[in-house]
């Protein structure tokens, strides 16, 4: 290591400098303060003792120099005094010396402080490199998490693309709804859909969980339920006849046994979902529907108190060989049915106080005289204020159907 002597009396500078040769250090030397500050900014030097008093700058400008500069790296100081005044030591170190030897010096004394301030600049040293290495960590760490956010948006994306449009007519059947994921991907997931020229299906489904384990179920699931005319359709059965139609419906309970039987949960994972998938016939308005653990969906006949459909039935994935029920009813011209996850109704506020199937039954029961958009927008406003911002602990997922 190189030391750096400063001291405008030559005598004393070379005596100081030979005694730190001795001692097995590399010296360079300067004759005042603006000598030194030159030789600081041109050479790696990390340690400097430095006399007080001298012409142009002294050891105190000196210090003061070097606390204010931006060196590559941090230089210790030695502030060689000629008393031990108690005010002179607190001046020096307001200074920024970090040490102090009084003139004559003694050689065991100096060895002393230098040894200390090598001590001192290997922590700093070891500081530097750790710090250094953090922040390559944290740099690691701040580029994988944008690389996984921009990687859940563009899951949002996908997911949000495998959702249906927020409203629409199918058949005479207007669909609304209320989609807010808690996290970039959700485990909830809804469709509505024609099955042939007579049927319309519906569904909403949770899965258990949150996250991208869930979501990437819920886009398998949203696949294995689309209406397509192939054999492998849990929707559909493909018939071999020579004439159409080439398939015939399934009905809800049976459908829905079918996806219990494919999508059994696994030991490690244990994820199983929710569900109630429906069929309409727009000839006379019957819905059939089943339910798999899923909250009762709420029929609001026009002009009539609202009702809750239901009375559970087992999720899906949970148990083998379970038999599913069916729930009927008839809708008519301005009647009403929500479907909903229980993200909606265990929505909590700041005291821990649920949103509650009550309160939800209250507005759809107050909004019948509006349209179905603005019932959907009232009760997503309701739940953010409820909730209190946009951050919500679970998917809440509501679909809403009416005859027109």
């Amino acid at each position: 290591m190189q030391i750096l002597i400063v001291d405008d009396d030559v005598t004393t500078r070379h005596l100081v400098a030979r005694t730190v040769r001795n001692l097995g250090y590399e010296v360079a030397t300067a004759s005042d303060g603006i000598e030194a500050w030159h030789v600081l900014q041109k050479a790696p030097i990390s340690l400097v003792i430095t006399d007080w008093m001298m012409p142009e700058m002294d050891g105190l400008r000196l210090c003061k120099q070097i606390r204010s500069a931006d060196l590559p790296h941090y230089v210790y100081t030695i502030l060689m005094t000629t008393s031990e005044d108690k005010n002179a030591l607190i001046k020096g170190m307001g200074a920024g010396a970090d040490d102090f030897i009084v003139k004559p010096l003694d050689r065991g004394e100096l060895n002393a402080r230098l040894k200390a301030g090598e001590r001192i600049l290997k922590l700093q040293d070891d500081l530097e490199k750790r710090n250094e290495k953090l922040s390559e960590s944290n740099k690691k760490l701040s580029d994988a998490y944008s690389m996984m956010k921009r990687d859940l948006e563009a899951g949002a994306k996908i997911q949000s693309s495998l959702l249906p449009q927020s409203s629409s007519i199918i058949y005479g059947i207007r669909f609304d709804s209320i989609f807010l994921p808690s996290a970039y991907v959700a485990g909830d997931v809804f469709n509505y859909f024609k099955l042939d020229e007579n049927h319309v299906g519906f569904y909403v489904l949770d899965v258990a969980g949150h996250g991208i384990p869930a979501a990437m179920l819920s886009v398998t699931l949203s696949k294995a339920l689309s209406p397509t005319n192939h054999q492998e359709s849990l929707l559909k059965q493909f018939m071999p006849v020579p004439e159409p139609p080439y398939f015939k419906i399934i009905n809800p309970a049976m459908a829905i046994r079918a996806l219990n039987e494919r999508f059994q949960a696994d030991e490690d994972t244990m994820q199983y979902f929710t569900m109630i998938y429906g069929l309409i016939d727009i000839r006379d308005g019957r819905t059939v529907m089943t339910q798999a653990g899923h909250p009762p969906p709420i029929f609001l006949q026009k002009g009539k108190q609202t009702i809750s459909i239901g009375t559970g039935g087992y999720p899906v994935g949970m148990l083998p060989d379970l038999e599913y029920e069916e729930e009927a009813v008839l809708m008519h011209q301005g009647d009403r049915l929500i479907l909903y996850s229980d993200g909606i109704s265990e929505c909590t506020n700041n005291q821990k106080e649920q949103f509650s199937v009550r309160r939800l039954i209250n507005l759809i029961q107050e909004g019948q005289d509006l349209s179905l958009r603005e019932l959907m927008e009232r009760i997503q406003e309701s739940l953010r204020l409820w909730n209190g911002d946009d951050q919500f602990e679970d998917d809440m997922t509501l679909l809403a159907l009416e005859m027109v």
